[in-house]
């Protein structure tokens, strides 16, 4: 057996090994006797890369004495790992009040969820809100004998190992353990008279107005007074943000924010309705279709009410493989994108959570199975046997006989052929061998590799069709031949052959779309999630900018945001172009966290007048203005966000500064503006 075969069968898959263990564990933690017994004592949770949302690292033996504690062996890109996160945040709630603490331990699957930076963004677009130890090699996992996604391991107030469950459906169990747990250890005295404090990261919103956006859908103007439509899924702001088709220069204006941005499962007008994770979207006739991800349901957004519907789904999870039923009445499982069917009849899922695609009729509401057995895996052959594996992104060849999906867990391209009928359909692999066969590897089938890619776009062009690729986990852009299964690197740092004056930077990717316009020119949209921005690609020249949503507050509402702002009158050469150095004073001891973008906005009223985000950056901050962009006598709102720690593992804050500057016509181009930090 090969390497990689040995590796899946040991760490296991995160929905098919966590069923078998399921099976077995529950008397683990079932009646007193299981907790009479003590268990060996658990270990320390060391080596480590370091901990996240805590102010110092906690320890059995200190912090968290007589503390019943609950690990939650986690990887930030499993499906069924999200699925148990409103588990514990059910579990937190409950004992808020107790001596009893959840503590995430994330031992990664691919490269890109060992690096520290990443597992930071996981925990802010999940919203987790307990500490998290980074498992380093997966070495904790080794101590404690964990073989699967997600795991749970129970710690009693002595310290002692109570027991282990896997996979999802465990919260019932585990509550009753908890329960009996500190019950226990209060008749021995052994439990802690208060929960510790644990001071959890701050924080640090963009200067964008998007928080982790997940997918992004284009429809370029069509002529007339049709401005088109750039569509947002502003996913961890549980909210849809629509916008006109930007302009050559990346400006786009506002038109609506769907969502209240409280998270929940409602319809109705644009600002009461709410969402859970909103990710994929498709323009039908008068709506844009939605995949509100969280809330395991199909919504649709009326494009001139704004009114938003639910038209498949019931809030909860389901389990249901086959589908069949119609609205509320047919449950779903994290459905991750869509795509409309070229007669706009069908709507096209890629349900995530049970490693399947569905297909949606519009007018009946009916949804049921396409493809997939919901064995996680990368098997090909006829549409109901193949097997998938966590489908996230969805894109229809030119010609609609070919659906096309990002197979984002074993790191693979795949499509499936539509036959004469939907039955008839063949599911085959153009990139992806396995799921722990991944990499940033170009050229052909079998050893080409991606990592985790999220998204697909189809690229219409003589003489076959072309793919573009969120690899998500290797932060670029690449190109897929279908025909000859080759892959290649097209847009990112260091990308091939780009005539870009500087190599685009993205931080997991995970949304495309093409547009083509009414010239014939193309635009891809890049959703760059971790960036807290969109992109616009020229396609095929791959110049690109920002994109800048004039009327988008910083927190998310309309421009005008509070706050302290530091007035200041510059004199700038109004007629070129023109820079401006920002720099911040720190508190003493503190210095600029890189594991956050630092972006740096200016405003005019609401039209936004440049934009920028910069990785790995620190302190000064510079950005430039296009030629003839100011005007004697302008009033600029500058916004500089950025983190920043005390030290390298410790808790992070949020760096706000802002400028109100008033220009005055002069010859410098360019100025200096500072501020404190507080």
């Amino acid at each position: 057996m090969n390497r990689q075969g040995k590796r899946a069968i040991r760490f296991g898959v995160c929905f098919v090994f966590a069923l078998v263990v399921v099976m077995v564990v529950p008397a683990l933690f079932s009646g007193s006797k299981a907790l009479a017994e003590s268990g060996p004592p658990a270990p320390e949770l060391e080596p480590n890369l370091g901990w996240l949302n805590t102010d110092r690292p906690l320890r059995f033996d200190r912090d968290l004495k007589g503390h019943v504690v609950l690990l939650d062996f986690w990887t930030y890109c499993c499906i069924n790992c999200m699925h148990v996160l409103p588990d514990l945040e059910y579990l937190e709630e409950k004992y808020a009040d107790e001596p009893f603490v959840v503590v995430g331990v994330h031992s990664a699957k691919f490269d890109e969820e060992g690096d520290r930076q990443s597992v930071r963004h996981a925990m802010r677009r999940y919203d987790i809100h307990h500490p998290v130890v980074i498992d380093d090699g997966r070495r904790i996992w080794e101590r404690f004998g964990v073989r699967a996604w997600p795991s749970f391991v129970l710690i009693g107030a002595d310290g002692s190992v109570i027991g282990i469950a896997s996979g999802e459906g465990q919260r019932e169990i585990l509550d009753d353990a908890i329960r009996a747990a500190l019950d226990e250890a209060k008749a021995a005295g052994t439990l802690a008279d208060e929960r510790v404090q644990i001071e959890l990261d701050a924080e640090v919103a963009s200067a964008s107005g998007l928080r982790y956006p997940g997918k992004v859908a284009a429809r370029a103007p069509s002529g007339g007074e049709d401005h088109g439509w750039l569509a947002i899924a502003d996913s961890s702001n549980d909210r849809v943000i629509l916008a006109t088709y930007p302009d050559g220069d990346g400006r786009a204006k506002l038109v609506q924010i769907v969502g209240s941005g409280e998270r929940g499962f409602a319809g109705g007008s644009a600002e009461i309705a709410m969402f859970n994770d909103p990710q994929g979207m498709a323009f039908g006739e008068g709506v844009l279709y939605v995949a509100d991800t969280r809330n395991h349901a199909i919504r649709t957004i009326d494009l001139e009410s704004f009114e938003v519907v639910t038209v498949v789904g019931t809030g909860e999870q389901g389990s249901d493989r086959r589908g069949g039923r119609a609205g509320s009445e047919q449950p779903l499982a994290s459905p991750w994108d869509v795509e409309l069917s070229r007669d706009g009849e069908t709507l096209f899922i890629a349900m995530a959570g049970t490693h399947q695609l569905w297909e949606l009729d519009i007018e009946s509401r009916v949804a049921r199975l396409l493809a997939g057995s919901s064995y996680e895996n990368i098997v090909d052959g006829p549409a109901l046997a193949a097997q998938l594996a966590q489908p996230s992104g969805l894109s229809l060849s030119s010609d609609g006989g070919t659906l096309y999906f990002a197979d984002s867990e074993t790191s693979a391209i795949r499509a499936l052929d539509f036959g004469e009928t939907r039955e008839g359909g063949e599911v085959r692999t153009l990139i992806g061998t396995g799921l722990f066969d991944f990499g940033d590897v170009d050229g052909a089938y079998p050893d080409a590799r991606l990592q985790h890619p999220l998204g697909v776009a189809v690229w219409s062009r003589e003489p076959g069709d072309r793919l573009l690729i969120a690899d998500t986990y290797n932060g670029r852009i690449k190109i897929l031949n279908p025909a000859q299964r080759v892959v290649g690197r097209w847009l990112g740092e260091g990308s091939v052959g780009s005539d870009s004056a500087l190599d685009l930077v993205l931080a997991e990717p995970a949304g495309l779309d093409l547009a083509v316009e009414a010239d014939g020119s193309t635009r891809l949209f890049i959703a760059d999630t971790n960036h807290h921005r969109v992109v616009m690609v020229d396609v095929p020249g791959r110049a690109w900018r920002e994109v800048m949503i004039d009327g988008l507050g910083l927190g998310g509402g309309a421009s005008g945001d509070g706050g302290a702002v530091a007035s200041r009158t510059v004199a700038l050469d109004t007629s070129g172009e023109v820079t401006l150095v920002l720099d911040g004073e720190l508190p003493e001891g503190a210095k600029a966290n890189r594991e956050f973008p630092m972006q740096v906005r200016v405003a005019r009223g609401r039209e936004v007048i440049a934009q920028r985000t910069m990785a790995d950056a620190g302190l000064p901050a510079t950005i430039t203005f296009p030629v003839g962009s100011l005007r004697e006598g302008d009033v600029l709102r500058i916004d500089l966000r950025f983190g920043y720690c005390f030290d390298d593992a410790g808790v992070c804050l949020p760096g706000e500064l802002a400028w109100a500057v008033e220009v005055v016509s002069g010859t410098p181009t360019s100025a200096e503006l500072d501020g404190r930090v507080n």
